[in-house]
């Protein structure tokens, strides 16, 4: 019986979002609101280089303009009269609107898109999510989602409460754990940004709904050249570690004993997930996954997992089995069914033309030479040519590396030119 009333409020919901979001496009297409589009989405790319002539809708991807009306509808203002979209097309429209429809319209006007963490998850219902930047919980119905997101992950949405019922509007974006820590880092650092402009009594939801649109752009950036942008400097892949094990409740047990480990809420019977954030003031930012027989820990970079790797292995010496290690590239780190975005062929924030780029990667990598190592054993790649196990180990490093490279220059990314390495190492 529940489950029909859910399914039956959903479906109603559902139906009255519909009819709204087709007038609401038609409501769009007027003159006065038109004009406006190009300037709205030079504002939204957030790209200095990008000028409102640039503008043509035939040249942008679905998936991208579909990102970029959301925000245009519900938190855009209209530069003459300062009013979103949805704002106007309630004044103007909401006379001929149902009560139910009115209430919809209410709620979508006040929502801002943020990002959450999801906790637990009601197959064919629903989900627990926790709001990342205010920690609050709140169960959204969805159907879909409920099949398509997995504990952990971390959902971007705009969230539309009516009839005392929050459903998901709209856009969707799904990241893996991996991503909470860039999505934080970046608020903290804009949100501080835009108190200083705005006043010191803004409010995160004032932010959301005026610079909230930033995160997403970043997350793009990320996603497009994450080699360079990991908040602790390494490089960034999906690594991965897995082992294997006889007795769940005792590794669990074990684990949650640890003081630096945080267990994510909402697991079950046969999946617990933790955070593992630091190890000897070390950022890992590592998430550990339990099912019954199987650990695997993940990571934003190589050096991480290392770290994380020995920590655990010490925790929990004499109950798991290691199974092996892999990477992948950072396309891979998101749920591509799900995640609503589309591939920039930019240069980072901050980085106006690539001869500014490969200054910074001649930089990094002038520095990198002389840094220890936890592949070579905590030495320096200059370090480690004085031995004939390092050296070796060395050309291996410098092997993978330049296929990374090779891969990035392929599609389109900065890439770096290993050869100098190389040659500056003697090799």
């Amino acid at each position: 019986m529940t489950d029909s009333i859910i399914n039956l409020k959903q479906y109603k919901f559902e139906q009255a979002a519909r009819d709204l979001r087709l007038k609401l496009i038609d409501f769009s297409h007027r003159t006065q609101i038109q004009a406006q589009i190009g300037e709205a989405f030079y504002i939204w790319k957030n790209d200095p280089e990008l000028i409102e002539q640039d503008y043509e809708e035939e040249d942008i991807s679905d998936i991208t303009f579909t990102k970029f009306f959301d925000w245009f509808i519900y938190d855009f203002k209209l530069i003459d009269i300062g009013k979103s979209v949805i704002e106007l097309f309630y004044e103007q429209e909401g006379d001929s609107l149902s009560n139910f429809e009115k209430s919809i319209l209410r709620d979508w006007s006040k929502s801002a898109f943020s990002y959450y963490d999801v906790e637990q998850i009601a197959t064919n219902e629903g989900c627990n999510i926790r709001d990342i930047f205010t920690d609050e919980v709140i169960f959204v119905i969805d159907n879909s989602a409920s099949k398509q997101v997995k504990i952990s992950d971390i959902v971007g949405a705009r969230l539309i409460t009516t009839d005392k019922n929050t459903y998901f509007s709209g856009v969707l974006s799904v990241y893996r754990q991996t991503f909470k820590s860039f999505i934080i880092d970046f608020y903290n650092r804009e949100f501080k940004e835009f108190k200083e402009t705005f006043g010191k009594k803004s409010s995160h939801y004032d932010f959301l709904k005026n610079w909230g649109f930033l995160i997403g752009n970043y997350l793009e950036h990320i996603l497009e050249h994450s080699r360079f942008l990991t908040t602790d400097g390494d490089e960034l892949v999906f690594a991965r570690a897995d082992y294997s094990f006889a007795d769940f409740n005792l590794v669990v047990s074990k684990i949650r004993k640890v003081m630096t480990i945080q267990e994510i809420s909402g697991g079950s019977d046969e999946l617990r997930v933790f955070v593992l954030s630091n190890i000897e003031k070390k950022n890992v930012n590592t998430i550990i996954e339990v099912e019954v027989g199987k650990l695997a820990i993940q990571a934003h970079s190589v050096d991480s997992l290392d770290r994380a790797k020995t920590f655990i292995e010490k925790k929990l010496k004499g109950l798991i089995t290691h199974k092996g290690d892999s990477t992948k590239h950072p396309d891979s780190l998101i749920n591509d069914s799900w995640l609503v975005t589309a591939k920039l062929k930019e240069l980072p924030f901050g980085v106006r033309n690539k001869k500014k780029m490969d200054r910074i990667l001649d930089e990094y990598y002038e520095d990198w030479i002389d840094e220890p190592i936890d592949a070579l054993n905590g030495e320096s790649p200059r370090e480690a040519l004085k031995t004939k196990y390092g050296r070796n180990k060395l050309i291996s490093i410098l092997s993978e590396l330049e296929k990374l490279y090779q891969h990035a220059k392929k599609m389109g990314e900065p890439y770096y030119d290993v050869k100098k390495l190389r040659n500056k190492l003697k090799l």
